[in-house]
């Protein structure tokens, strides 16, 4: 039968469920996924090892003889027994449609799904079960996008106002996951600030700073050793108009997080407690790839970097028409330097 969201987060919220199948799915694939992870969490026990593994419709097509027997044998540990089901956007059903007419043996199918035509069959058929929930989640607007933000900002004590939120909006489009990414990186910018209040200009000195996050990456690549990739973006930001003693200015505040997160490892301190240490924090996105550079890159190494870059700073400064080569000169040599394994 049709339902609507409310009733898998009722589902959710129980922890448990008599129906034959809930299938999930529509163009909202990030609502999709979610809900589908928080649904199957509160219905398996997270340490059952004899749990099921997630099953993908196109594996169960090639051979559906175990995913078969899965759902036909009983719950080793008595009760109801779950499986979880990728249809991997696929209209076809397969052998899902098969087991769903026969007797599943106290067994529910859980299913994920992308856009599902209104003649897709397993839809057409789910929708007529009176034992099976079958819930659509569509692309979102601007009031399920607002509603999204202002529930990710209170959990956090954060007040994003409505100019915040427009901008956020704006700059990441209708796709829900690239506004999580944008609020949750806002939030952590703004953590151990007194102020939470966000309005749109706090939201320009983050996300609409295209300069700045693409030096952010420059600054990565480097150290992580990718010489090509550096090359681009430096080449990119000259043409926008950074100028060389940006370039060393931010190269400089780089490689000093990686001295301080170098220092207190070598005090005895493991990699991730130095690394939370930073403030302000490390986008969460970007945390493995800095324990990468930390360790391509040694006390020694990076205090030479930073003499290089420091020396590099005044002749910037005196010498402007060579700027460009300079910075173009230390790309490749700090690049060069992050490939060898530190002594």
């Amino acid at each position: 039968m049709k339902g609507k969201q409310q009733d898998v987060f009722s589902i959710i919220k129980e922890e448990s469920t008599s129906l034959r199948c809930i299938l999930l799915y529509g163009p909202n694939s990030y609502l999709v996924n979610d809900t589908y992870n928080k649904l199957c969490k509160s219905l398996f026990d997270e340490n059952d090892v004899f749990a099921p593994p997630e099953f993908n419709i196109k594996e169960i097509s090639k051979d559906s003889d175990i995913f078969y027997n899965e759902a036909k044998s009983l719950s080793f540990g008595g009760g109801r027994k779950y499986l979880k089901i990728d249809m991997d956007n696929s209209e076809t059903p397969g052998p899902i449609l098969d087991l769903l007419k026969d007797d599943l043996n106290e067994a529910t199918l859980l299913i994920k799904a992308g856009n599902l035509s209104p003649r897709s069959s397993i839809r057409k058929y789910l929708e007529k079960l009176e034992d099976a929930l079958i819930i659509p989640f569509y692309e979102d607007d601007f009031v399920s996008l607002k509603n999204f933000i202002k529930e990710k900002s209170d959990k956090r004590d954060f007040n994003f106002d409505d100019s915040a939120i427009h901008a956020i909006i704006s700059m990441s489009g209708f796709e829900r996951s690239q506004v999580k990414d944008a609020v949750e990186r806002i939030m952590l910018y703004y953590e151990f600030s007194e102020n939470k209040n966000i309005n749109d200009e706090k939201i320009k000195e983050i996300l609409f700073d295209t300069n700045q996050n693409q030096i952010s990456e420059l600054c990565k690549h480097i150290c992580l050793g990718e010489t090509r990739l550096s090359q681009q973006i430096a080449d990119r930001l000259f043409l926008q108009g950074v100028t060389p003693p940006q370039f060393i200015s931010a190269l400089i505040l780089h490689y000093q997080k990686l001295h301080v997160v170098g220092l207190s490892i070598a005090s005895g301190q493991s990699i991730s407690n130095a690394v939370k240490q930073i403030k302000p924090p490390i986008f969460f996105k970007e945390v493995n790839a800095f324990k990468t550079q930390i360790q391509n890159w040694n006390i020694a190494k990076i205090d030479r970097a930073l003499e290089i870059l420091i020396e590099s700073d005044l002749l910037t400064k005196t010498k402007p028409g060579l700027g460009k080569s300079i910075i173009g000169n230390i790309v490749i040599r700090l690049a060069t330097v992050a490939k060898k394994q530190p002594n």
